[in-house]
């Protein structure tokens, strides 16, 4: 996402209606929490919403968001990541299981919140370390450079750079290197994740990964 220093961010589409939506639903429920009649409640959600300014909430959110900065770790977080929805999604195609690719997301199995961070955490302390971390982050940093606009990151352009994914690839066979070729291809996940995250399912998909990965059919692009 960008944005031009001249003209006011003024948002797509699709972002208008999920704000519409929302903001429609919103006093909907609102009105309705207070007894007044359905008729009249949509009408007057439905106002609501079409007279909202949304250019001045644009413009409230990126003048918030050029004040401030996404956290180092967080970049490297995301990437991470992205690097890993793409592995679940090869995954899933290598077992023919078309259903699977299209419903499930890498979300499905890794679930954000405290599960993910974990996730993350274990993953940098078992196949990174503090000075990859800082190397790969650095590397990242320079990347989004060429991205970025006031602290606002097009993540899909830099995702598309071909200096992106050799960096992918490079950070992707980093962490292949660490990873036990056995049933826990990372032991920490089963030691340190409570249980009802199910961490024996991560590290089977880890597992996985690393046996595609001795095919020789392992590419991320």
């Amino acid at each position: 996402m960008s944005a031009n220093n001249n003209m006011p961010f003024e948002g797509t589409e699709k972002a208008h209606k999920a704000l519409k939506e929302t903001l429609t639903r919103t006093t909907l429920n609102a009105l309705l929490a207070n007894r007044i009649p359905v008729s009249i409640a949509d009408k007057l959600s439905r106002q609501v919403a079409d007279k909202v300014d949304l250019l001045t909430l644009y413009k409230i959110v990126a003048d918030d968001m050029k004040h401030q900065r996404v956290p180092k770790q967080r970049i490297l977080d995301r990437t991470i990541v992205h690097m890993f929805e793409i592995l679940f999604r090869i995954i899933n195609a290598n077992k023919g299981n078309e259903s699977a690719v299209k419903q499930k997301e890498f979300f499905t199995l890794v679930p954000r919140g405290e599960c993910l961070d974990l996730f993350l955490q274990l993953v940098k302390e078992y196949c990174m370390g503090d000075t990859e971390i800082q190397r790969y982050t650095y590397q990242l940093e320079h990347l989004i450079e060429g991205v970025s606009n006031e602290y606002i990151i097009n993540w899909d352009k830099l995702y598309q750079s071909q200096e992106f994914k050799r960096y992918l690839s490079a950070l992707l066979s980093l962490i292949l290197k660490h990873l036990r070729d056995d049933r826990a291809p990372i032991p920490a996940l089963e030691n340190k994740m409570p249980t009802h995250f199910q961490p024996y399912r991560i590290n089977s998909f880890l597992n996985q990964i690393c046996k595609l990965k001795q095919t020789g059919a392992l590419q991320l692009d």
